[in-house]
């Protein structure tokens, strides 16, 4: 499906920039199998993929090591510099600790961000989980440790520094369990598009009603 936009001077038709998400998942987690194929247990993941198809929007959501957040940063980065080359309109996109590196990057390139259930202070949430040793989707070993907590001051520090407008929705489920929506609400309901949905959880169970919210993001 192609997009067009209507010019009012002249009532002709033009395409519209090509549209990509680049989506990253949460801590612990992952958005492909070890075959590198998209993992159908995530309904998020799914219903995402779904809509990009249908709108002909490129789905990017490759698995990341949040023990080196400098490198996913890197990664993405030069991910959108590709995109950016083939005349792709980029939103950053991303779960929990995707939300919080979302926000890092949109505030790196001046693109849209959709934060989902966000991770708002690492280096605070993230020690209780020291001590995992495989990663809760795929089973790949691997370890948790105190300083892969540590290495977030700085990311955190130049996002509560930061001049840089941001365009930022956010979406919450109220019944995170893991963190706490009323906080997320209050510190983000002056700067940026929050839309809430009642029950839930930190995995988010309102992708579906939620499409609507993410189309205007997109194609606004």
């Amino acid at each position: 499906m192609k997009h067009t936009l209507l010019i009012p001077e002249t009532g002709k038709l033009k395409p519209m920039m090509k549209k990509a998400i680049i989506y990253l998942h949460g801590f612990n987690s992952a958005s492909l199998n070890l075959d590198g194929e998209l993992l159908i247990s995530k309904e998020k993941l799914l219903v995402l993929q779904s809509y990009c198809l249908q709108k002909d929007i490129v789905f990017y959501t490759p698995n990341v090591d949040y023990r080196n957040f400098e490198g996913i940063i890197e990664d993405m980065l030069i991910q959108w510099n590709q995109y950016l080359d083939q005349s792709y309109a980029v939103v950053f996109m991303g779960s929990s600790m995707g939300g919080f590196a979302s926000e890092y990057l949109a505030m790196k390139t001046g693109c849209k961000a959709i934060m989902i259930n966000p991770a708002i202070k690492p280096s605070e949430l993230l020690p209780q989980f020291t001590g995992v040793t495989e990663n809760f989707e795929t089973g790949q070993p691997y370890q948790w440790e105190l300083n892969d907590c540590e290495q977030y001051k700085k990311y955190e520090y130049e996002l509560e520094n930061s001049f840089q407008l941001i365009d930022r929705t956010i979406l919450l489920d109220m019944a995170d369990e893991l963190i706490n929506s009323k906080n997320t609400l209050s510190l983000y309901k002056e700067k940026s598009t929050v839309v809430t949905y009642n029950g839930g959880s930190h995995s988010f169970e309102h992708i579906k009603q939620a499409l609507p919210v993410i189309d205007r993001q997109i194609f606004n």
